[in-house]
């Protein structure tokens, strides 16, 4: 955590981390270390890094965290792409490169049913802000075709 309470996003700034990993660090973290998450979520210099800072900032309580996290995934596009990426391969077990293409276009999802009903428990999960917005957004996006 001292590296990263000194301005070095190091792991968080190579790769996609776990929700696991996510949840660990944020339990952790001190006020310097939420701080610099909350910094590393608006200006990382990857989508890689804003989005990795963002899913451990979403996992923190509180309401600030969450307007934040629904701030940055409002305005950040290629964050939010990954985000609901994530949340399509880790709920349906799509292949990542699927998962991409579905995040541009949820209503092209081949069994929407199938999504909402998983997307309906992430809409309502008080620990992750991040999923709860990707839930509703999906939904959202998914209403058109959901009739058919």
């Amino acid at each position: 955590m001292t590296v990263v309470e000194a301005g070095d996003p190091a792991v968080f700034a190579k790769g996609p981390t776990s929700r696991a990993l996510d949840i660990a660090v944020g339990s952790r973290l001190s006020p310097e270390g939420i701080r610099q998450f909350h910094q590393w979520m608006v200006t990382g210099r990857t989508s890689t890094s804003r989005t990795n800072s963002l899913s451990v900032v979403a996992k923190l309580p509180g309401e600030e965290n969450a307007r934040l996290v629904a701030r940055a995934l409002d305005s950040d596009t290629p964050v939010r792409r990954l985000c609901l990426a994530s949340d399509i391969s880790r709920l349906t077990r799509t292949p990542w490169t699927d998962a991409l293409r579905f995040a541009e276009d949820v209503s092209a999802f081949p069994e929407p049913r199938k999504l909402a009903a998983r997307l309906t428990k992430e809409a309502v999960n008080p620990r992750d802000s991040e999923s709860r917005w990707c839930a509703s957004y999906m939904l959202t996006q998914l209403v058109p075709v959901l009739g058919r």
